[in-house]
């Protein structure tokens, strides 16, 4: 788990060097798939635990996931240590300095929680495959076979040695995108210090009022496209 984790932080899994290429969503393929909570649609489901809120695979790269960490005050150390992870906007040099710092400290430097999240982050075999190729180490029987021609419509996962079924929903280009980018920049125009994670949630929660579900982006896109959902003029 000390490997994955580096790797993790690093941005490992997110070099052009071991990129699945020709196989759609490339996210899904390409990124760690981690099951989060949903935007809330309805009064019922948003006075439930966070735990006990509805799931689903979201892809997330290195910081996102630290977010998450972050979020749920499962990083090693004080919150306050990792505000780089909260402040909006982003300093795209701080995150740079920060997410090294994340690779070296030792896995069993952070918290129980993170261990449970860090654990449950899934990735695609073909691109465990690719980067282990690509790290120099000796494939287990499970990979020597996983090809691109082999792979299905949906990847095949791999979470500690066992496959999963599930892919995150949503991405740019859904017809509730504008609306959504909208909405973004109204609430953060009256709630500055609102987190990225929440501004995402209310966001898709009021869009949900006007569009189906299906029309709806991903949380998870949403929140990586924050910086230039912010940028944008309305």
């Amino acid at each position: 788990m000390e490997t994955f984790k580096y790797a993790l932080f690093a941005g490992e899994f997110e070099r052009e060097e071991i990129a699945i290429r020709d196989l759609k969503p490339a996210d899904d393929w390409n990124l760690p798939l981690l099951r989060i909570e949903v935007p809330a649609t309805d009064t019922i489901v948003r006075r439930l635990p966070l735990e006990s809120r509805p799931q689903e695979y979201f892809a997330f790269t290195g910081v996102s996931i630290a977010e998450v960490l972050s979020e749920r005050d499962a990083l090693p150390g004080k919150a306050e240590n990792w505000s780089a992870f909260t402040a909006l906007p982003h300093s795209a040099g701080i995150l740079a300095d920060t997410l090294p710092d994340l690779a070296r400290i030792p896995y069993a430097a952070f918290p129980a929680k993170a261990h449970e999240i860090l654990g449950n982050v899934m990735l695609a075999k073909i691109k465990l495959r690719a980067w282990m190729v690509f790290r120099g180490y000796e494939l287990p029987s499970f990979l020597r076979m996983v090809t691109v021609k082999k792979a299905t419509a949906k990847p095949t996962l791999t979470h500690n040695d066992a496959t999963s079924a599930g892919a995150p929903r949503g991405r740019p280009g859904k017809a509730a995108w504008g609306r959504v980018g909208e909405l973004v920049r109204e609430l953060h125009a009256a709630q500055p210090k609102m987190k990225r994670s929440a501004l995402a949630f209310e966001a898709l929660k009021m869009a949900a009022k006007e569009f189906d579900e299906k029309e709806l982006p991903s949380v998870e896109t949403v929140i990586r496209k924050m910086k230039s959902i912010l940028a944008a003029k309305s």
